[in-house]
């Protein structure tokens, strides 16, 4: 087999000439420095892809770890335009002399040496986005150490702060790692960890071939053998590895030869599909321009002129709609038109290439460079053509012009990171999640299971073939139940004169009404960026930035003439062929990633078929809003009611429960969760438009509707590839904006039953146990197709059991009984006790195989509810302890992902981390936040320091806020800096200011609607906080706890009256929130204000009170960060960072345990001189060579501290203290 990469490990000079014939002709050698001796490294790369391959770097530092790195460049690779790095490298086992030969080091400083090579080295050559190879004799032995990557930080982040998986896709589909050999070493454990660390895998022991990690290394004694020779490779890389082999030949002295070479090490080889065969082709459909949002400028000048031709030849198509032309092909005129302008905005731009040295895509190579090398090897070239290799001065010579060449380099990389930094940064402006896009580019996963067709069998009867029972008799009966016609069974409910119905119906007008203008255009700015345009050409960027300036007002230019194509469809049901068609992917889940059940499908639509769902869903959703067609206990997907509002309602049920009498009877409180199988894919759609019938959608709106599910057709898109259509017969569409609505309207006739139940039928329901708050009944929750019931007796429970089994077997839907999950509060943790004990109290009768099966729900003493954890046995604000476990993983995730691409700097990192991990840690803050707000506020009051507050020491005793700190630590490299320094210089805040602000928001969103059963619980919880005089252990009396800490004025009349009177006096007012964030701010800050600050650093009595002198330098010495968004060095950053925060080795800072006066400098040594911050930066006469840099970056010689510290070149101001900071250290040294 002819293999494109060859490499040799631990070799010998005299091994070169036996391995010829194995080489092809004109392949390129790279070794390492040590070839001659046992331990080197040769590479060979094949000369069909040497070409595109750059040699980094040839390493045999430390001792005993040699190493050849290469890089490939992307557009060689079907990588998607990422480039490669591969490592080749040997380390000599742990007991080899050639460790011992700099002196004797344990084990853990070698390990730690080597794999800090190894760290380093990958660090240095990837470039945003490369993936990763190494490879070679690591004398490693990983045997069944775990080496996968912590996939569930991003997972963390997925759920919590609604970001893309990334990497983490990848991560849960690799399997588990086998391996023949069965001990571990401290390299082995070392290597492990170094993958958790850059995301990186084993392939051995996992790739077809080699499926249980045989062994590569025999002992030539017969001692042993063991799995050493690895290859250790991005994730994305182990979906292209077809096999992995390993080779019995050579083994051992009596093993076949090659020559007289000799081996105890088996060949082992690697088949990666990752050569890109041939120039990438443009499929069918797709496109080579992308839409940058960030330049749109250069797209709308596209449509700036009247008759551009985009518009023009849209124009022409729309006036022909009806006549000439149907929907299907003027949707075509647009998509063609749009993608045509997109083209020429963001086409690619052919440039020709210029091809230097074997540096050829390094990005940062410059011309300068190119010219200081070719001086350099044209001097060299001039020394050995006379002689001159041992001449003195011509050595000087060109040991000056390699230095200067280094230098260069060094420069040429440096401002090629500060021009990558500027354009990330600009490229993220205003879009976080931009941030992680970045942070997680890279290889798309490729789907091992790769054959189309085998997707489309599966999803096809998926959604076709199981199709649930129904009984629409059944349904009709209920229908008319709901409408206050019991025991009929026809399909009267049509005709029924029920007031609410009819004014209904009534309002159900407004949705055949023509739409208007103004409605597109909202659809328009509704339609979200970075979407996937399925099988559309155009994406919806292309429709929603076609616009122009008319006095100063923007004009969506394609508005008027997407009016007139979408009321077309609307009108007469000319529905688009291009709009019947989704392109659905499947995303794995968990599992075996060769099982098509451990996968979900994602389906997406076109731009412009989710437009007009838009415009209908926005009628729908406004019409059932109006109207009162919605079930008043629905939270999901609608206005002004999101997640937390469920969970508020939850807290207020169970707060409640736990707060009465032991000994009260009545007083539990039962909550079972459902779970439907596969709601939104099994919803039946003839039973849909029944549901929709009798809510009042009716005439044209309604056929509209059905127009929409005509014909519904998916194409399963894997790996690139796309298959044959397929119908879809049931469920609501995936992707498309109104099926969440449709969802709804269908799934809350389960509400609706129950109440019509409760009202015909009280005694059999059990209608007196129902739950209720401030008098209104709640007998369940939604949030889409979550549903919690509640009861306070069991008898109630089975009652709405009963008429959910009934309501899904009428309409179809099936319940999971194995998933479901029961939970029993009761204040007296007795009664619990003896109702956890009956395994079988709750029952659901299910059909399993067409069979009826009771099934048992499963106890629990803790639930997940919409992404919170919640039991019996603990507070409510328990919840933070699954919330500081996720934050923790997220955290580490980030790190690691910013390390890896060379950007934990805290302008990025912080960012980051306010957009992604606080929104982990942050997560219902809404409900938790005013039990940790009230305890820091609580601990924080004057103590023996009347009148400093300590609200800053009390919060961050907070876990969370330590996870916040313990980041910040890791951005500026320091292990205990002064944390109201740490705070301040990297403007940040503690975590619980942030949790404030989202309870005082979330208090005013309850205020606002007064007609839903949120407020409802919400008025129930201040008549608790207010009954129990604030002692209540539950939201509403800590809030109001809070508010009167913070000094939030009520009112007089708020006070005065009854309790009926007060509560609608406190449920009624709006807080001030800035104002109570202002006073918050400052009490958090009281130190910077205290007039201890107000002396000079030098005149400072440090006397252990607070704040300290370090506060008193920073304050007077440092001042606030200057705001510079460019790129520094992180070394040069480190050290300006740590110079600010007074925990440089300075003697001030390092020599704590001695007097001021002591702390003297030892680089002067003048007249016992204390170095500070001052002395090092101004006085000190030895740095006053390095100290000129300050003096080129403008700062008057007559300037004090902060005036430099507040110079606008932040970057020369890092690099001047870096230089400072070394000449320091040399004269010390010397």
């Amino acid at each position: 087999m002819r293999y494109d990469i060859v490499v040799l490990t631990e070799t010998h000079g005299s091994a070169m000439s036996e391995l010829s014939r194995l080489i092809p002709n004109g392949s390129r050698c790279y070794c390492t420095g040590r070839s001659r001796e046992r331990g080197g490294v040769c590479v060979w790369v094949h000369q069909r892809i040497a070409q595109s391959v750059t040699h980094c770097t040839s390493s045999d530092a430390p001792r005993g770890m040699n190493s050849v790195w290469l890089r490939l460049q992307g557009d060689a690779l079907d990588l998607g335009g990422n480039g490669l790095v591969i490592g080749a490298g040997y380390a000599a086992p742990l007991g080899s002399r050639v460790y011992a030969s700099g002196g004797r080091s344990s084990q853990d400083s070698i390990t730690r040496r080597v794999m800090d090579r190894v760290r380093t080295l990958v660090r240095r050559f990837q470039q945003p986005g490369d993936e990763i190879l190494l490879l070679g004799d690591l004398n490693a032995r990983v045997a069944g150490v775990c080496d996968l990557p912590d996939a569930d930080g991003d997972a963390e982040l997925a759920d919590y702060a609604q970001v893309e998986l990334g990497h983490a896709n990848l991560l849960r589909a690799i399997p588990p790692r086998r391996s023949e050999d069965s001990a571990d070493n401290a390299f082995g454990r070392a290597l492990a960890g170094l993958c958790k660390e850059l995301e990186l895998v084993v392939l051995n022991g996992r790739v077809q071939g080699d499926l249980q990690g045989a062994c590569t290394f025999w002992s030539p004694a017969g001692q042993g053998s063991s799995m050493i020779d690895l290859f250790v490779a991005s994730p994305a890389l182990f979906f292209r590895a077809d096999r992995l082999n390993v080779l019995n030949i050579p083994v051992a002295q009596n093993g076949e030869k090659v020559g007289s070479l000799m081996s105890d090490h088996c060949p082992v080889s690697l088949e990666l599909r990752i050569l890109r065969q041939g120039p990438p082709a443009a499929g069918k459909g797709s496109l080579r321009a992308c839409f940058d949002v960030q330049r749109k400028a250069r797209y709308e000048t596209l449509f700036a002129a009247d008759d551009a031709p985009a518009v023009r030849r849209i124009a022409d198509a729309v006036n022909k709609l009806g006549a000439e032309m149907d929907s299907t092909a003027v949707v075509g005129v647009f998509m063609k038109a749009c993608s045509a302008a997109l083209e020429r905005a963001f086409g690619e731009r052919r440039s020709r290439v210029r091809r230097v040295r074997e540096d050829k895509d390094a990005p940062w190579w410059t011309d300068e460079c190119a010219a200081a090398r070719n001086v350099m090897l044209q001097h060299k070239a001039h020394m050995r053509a006379h002689g001159l290799l041992a001449d003195e001065s011509a050595r000087q010579v060109f040991t000056t012009l390699r230095s200067r060449y280094q230098r260069i380099r060094k420069d040429a990389r440096v401002a090629h990171r500060v021009a990558f930094f500027t354009s990330f940064l600009e490229d993220c402006k205003g879009d976080p999640r931009a941030l992680w896009r970045q942070l997680n580019q890279g290889l798309k996963p490729e789907c091992p299971i790769r054959d189309v067709n085998t997707w489309r069998e599966y999803f096809d009867a998926l959604y076709n073939n199981e199709v649930n029972p129904f009984n629409d008799v059944r349904a009709d009966y209920i229908l008319n139940l709901i409408n206050g016609r019991p025991l009929v069974a026809s399909r009267d409910w049509a005709g029924t004169e029920s007031v609410a119905r009819n004014q209904r119906v009534v309002a159900a007008a407004s949705l055949s009404a023509p739409f208007t203008l103004a409605e597109v255009i909202a659809a328009l700015k509704s339609l979200r960026n970075h979407k996937s345009p399925g099988l559309e050409l155009a994406p919806a960027e292309c429709y929603k930035y076609a616009t122009r300036s008319i006095e100063n007002k923007e004009e969506f230019v394609l508005a008027p003439y997407l009016l007139r194509l979408l009321e077309h469809i609307r009108s007469t049901g000319d529905y688009p062929k291009q709009f019947e068609v989704s392109v659905i992917t499947p995303l794995h889940k968990k599992g075996d990633a060769h099982d098509p059940s451990n996968y979900r499908g994602l389906a997406v639509g076109g731009a412009l078929s989710k437009l007009y769902a838009f415009l209908l869903d926005r009628r729908l959703k406004a019409w059932g809003e109006g109207c009162g067609a919605r079930s008043p206990y629905q939270g999901g997907f609608r206005p002004k009611r999101g997640t937390m509002h469920n969970l508020f309602l939850v807290r207020h049920l169970t707060d409640r429960c736990r707060r009465d009498h032991p000994n009260a009877p009545g007083q539990g409180l039962f909550i079972c969760q459902i779970d439907f199988e596969k709601a939104f894919d099994r919803v039946n759609r003839g039973l849909l438009w029944t549901r929709l019938e009798e809510r009042g959608v009716k005439g044209a709106a309604l056929e509209a509707l059905k127009r929409c599910y005509e014909r519904v057709e998916l194409r399963v898109k894997v790996n690139g590839a796309t298959g044959e259509a397929f119908p879809s017969s049931q469920g609501v569409k995936q992707g498309c904006p109104m099926s969440p609505t449709l969802f709804g309207f269908f799934v809350e006739g389960y509400a609706d039953y129950v109440d019509a139940l409760d009202v015909a039928l009280p005694v059999a329901m059990a209608a007196q146990d129902c739950t209720n708050v401030e008098g209104r009944r709640v007998p369940l929750a939604f949030y889409a197709d979550d549903l919690s019931l509640f009861a306070a007796t069991k008898r109630r429970l089975m009652s709405l059991l009963a008429a959910l089994r009934e309501w899904s077997e009428a309409f179809g839907l099936t319940v999971n009984a194995k998933k479901c999950e029961l939970l029993f509060f009761h204040p007296n943790a007795q009664v619990r006790s003896h109702f956890y004990a009956i395994s079988d109290l709750a029952t659901m009768r299910v059909t399993e195989d067409g069979l009826p099966v009771v099934r048992p729900i499963t106890w629990k003493t803790r639930a997940r509810y919409l992404g919170l954890h919640f039991g019996p046995n603990s507070a409510f604000s328990s919840c933070t302890d699954e919330l500081h476990a996720a934050g923790r993983r997220a955290m580490f995730s980030l790190l690691s992902k910013l390390r890896r691409q060379g950007l934990l700097l805290p302008s990025v990192g912080m960012k980051c981390f306010n957009a992604q991990v606080r929104s982990v840690l942050s997560y219902g803050s809404q409900l938790w936040g005013a039990d940790l707000v009230l305890a820091m506020i609580e601990r924080g009051f004057p103590a023996n320091e009347a009148p400093r507050s300590c609200y800053f020491e009390a919060a961050i005793r907070d876990r969370m806020v330590k996870l916040q700190i313990s980041f910040m630590k890791q951005l500026v490299g320091a292990a205990v800096p002064p944390l109201q320094l740490l705070f301040r210089e990297l403007g940040q805040v503690p975590l619980q200011l942030h949790w404030a602000e989202s309870v005082f928001r979330f208090w005013n969103s309850l205020v606002e609607d007064t007609s839903n059963v949120y407020h409802s619980a919400f008025r129930h919880e201040i008549r608790l906080a207010l009954e129990s005089d604030l002692q209540a252990d539950g939201w509403g009396s800590k809030v109001i706890r809070v508010l009167n800490l913070l000094g939030h004025d009520w009112g007089e009349e708020a006070a005065a009256g009854n309790m009926d009177t007060r509560v609608r006096r406190f449920s009624a007012c709006r807080l001030d929130v800035e104002a109570l964030m202002d006073t918050l701010r400052g009490r958090v800050n009281d130190d910077w204000g205290s007039d201890r600050l107000a002396v000079d650093p030098g005149a400072f009595v440090s006397d252990g009170r607070k704040p300290g002198v370090k506060m008193c330098r920073y304050k007077h010495w440092m001042g606030l960060p200057k705001q510079f968004e460019g790129y520094i060095p992180p070394a040069h950053h480190r050290s300006l960072l740590r110079f600010r925060l007074c925990v440089s080795d300075l003697a001030i800072n390092s020599e704590s345990s001695r007097s001021r006066e002591l702390r003297v400098c030892k680089t002067c040594r003048s007249n016992g001189a204390v170095e500070d911050e001052k002395h090092f930066l101004l006085e000190c006469s030895a740095l006053a060579s390095a100290r000129q840099r300050l003096w080129d970056l403008g700062v008057p010689v007559s300037a004090c501290v902060n005036d430099v510290m507040q110079v606008d070149d932040q970057r020369g101001l890092a690099s001047a203290i870096f230089e400072m900071f070394r000449l320091r250290r040399e004269c010390i040294s010397s």
